[in-house]
């Protein structure tokens, strides 16, 4: 049975406090601290920042926080921290980066920085002033304890924003989508997590939250949030069937979570698992597309190729042979084309395609015997991504455009915008 665990406990009592709530090693940590002595969270007095005696000392809190975090949690373990720079005395506190040295400072076997996410949060504080431009983005951390560590990319592929050169670049895209580049757009909830309004100053959006989850987790595996403030991750965690524990000295903040949150995750969940069920649909479907464009590209610049070394022109017909291979074959027409594919361009292409390509040599009775009554779709060479109609193979070589297209049994039509 999943397990949730909202403790109102210290984040500097942390191994204490998993001890005694008797928590498994977590593999994974998101947290968001405090900001030094920005903000003050409803004058509790146990509060990590505000309230220190410097910045120095508060970094040491803080890495102290984070270290043993590290020390309690299972060996392939990510930690993933969301922080920002912030102004102190009209001067910019390199915060995120004073985090990894003060970590290292300290700690002789830490966590390992491996990437920097910038965190587009779309909208920003509706205020600036001179020497401060409107502040737009956060900086998320991505550590890990180790070499071994859990990242399932193939989770979190993109397929709704391709290039529009897609199309005739197959070969430049994963046939299982795009991998996600360090910069992440998400809106920070500014009406709360259900129908309620935000009663937390840094909420983390749930789509955020469940992309880490999806990256560097399983189900049943435990999280842990140090800083739970407004139980974000615990939320998320619960409904994609991990368990987690959070940490806050802040009562208030887990009335809020029990009464808000928690609401708020249910409705977004129940939504997010219609749009999952239709994106695997999507994503079959782009795979296949990609795959078929990858054959018809790789056939099409064959025989490009083949008309420019042997300065005649052929008749060509695409047959889908397999996952990756496709079939070509060559229609003599009085003449036996030299098949030499020894060009650099073309066999860059085909490594990267990753399709093998066979060349057939027929005479025009075995062609026409061969495939007589075979249904052919038209595809101009540059144009190999829509076919053009759709014709039979015994009425091809009656036709005075013959040699202006390539023939296949591949069908595909893609909109040239």
């Amino acid at each position: 049975m999943i397990q949730q665990r909202y403790v109102v406990a210290n984040a500097k009592d942390v191994i204490k406090t998993i001890e005694m709530e008797k928590i498994p090693a977590p593999q994974l940590i998101i947290s968001s601290p405090p900001y030094f002595d920005l903000l003050n969270y409803n004058n509790n007095k146990q509060q990590v920042g505000y309230g220190q005696k410097s910045y120095n000392d508060y970094l040491d809190v803080l890495c102290k926080v984070f270290q043993d975090c590290y020390d309690i949690s299972t060996a392939d373990a990510t930690f993933w921290l969301v922080v920002d720079t912030f102004k102190k005395n009209k001067e910019v506190k390199l915060f995120p980066f004073d985090i990894v040295s003060k970590l290292k400072e300290n700690s002789k076997k830490t966590w390992i920085l491996r990437d920097i996410i910038i965190w587009d949060k779309g909208k920003n504080l509706p205020w600036n002033h001179k020497g401060n431009f409107k502040n737009q983005h956060e900086y998320i951390l991505f550590f890990t304890k180790g070499d071994n560590f859990k990242f399932k990319v193939d989770r979190v592929r993109e397929i709704l924003d391709l290039k529009k050169w897609w199309k005739t670049y197959p070969e430049r895209y994963n046939p299982d989508g795009k991998a996600p580049s360090n910069v992440w757009s998400f809106t920070t909830p500014i009406r709360g997590w259900g129908n309620s309004k935000q009663n937390h100053l840094c909420p983390f959006p749930f789509p955020l939250v469940e992309k880490i989850i999806s990256l560097c987790t399983d189900e049943d595996d435990w999280i842990l949030d140090p800083f739970a403030g407004s139980g974000s991750v615990l939320a998320m965690a619960n409904e994609m069937q991990r368990n987690s524990v959070g940490l806050d000295v802040n009562k208030a903040y887990k009335k809020r979570f029990e009464d808000e949150v928690l609401v708020g995750v249910k409705k977004y969940w129940q939504k997010r698992v219609k749009e999952l069920e239709e994106a695997k649909l999507l994503f079959a479907n782009f795979k296949e597309t990609n795959n078929k464009l990858r054959k018809l590209k790789v056939a099409s610049n064959i025989c490009e190729y083949l008309n420019k070394v042997n300065k005649h022109e052929f008749v060509y017909y695409t047959k889908d042979k397999s996952k990756n291979n496709v079939e070509i074959t060559v229609l003599q027409n009085g003449t036996a084309p030299k098949v030499d594919l020894d060009n650099e361009e073309l066999s860059q292409l085909i490594r990267q395609s990753k399709i093998s390509a066979k060349v057939i040599i027929e005479t025009d009775s075995k062609f026409t015997e061969k495939l007589n009554e075979a249904k052919a779709y038209k595809y101009k060479f540059n144009k190999f991504f829509s076919y053009t109609s759709t014709c039979k193979m015994q009425n091809v070589l009656e036709s005075e455009s013959k040699f202006e297209f390539m023939y296949s049994d591949i069908a595909i039509k893609i909109r040239n915008d």
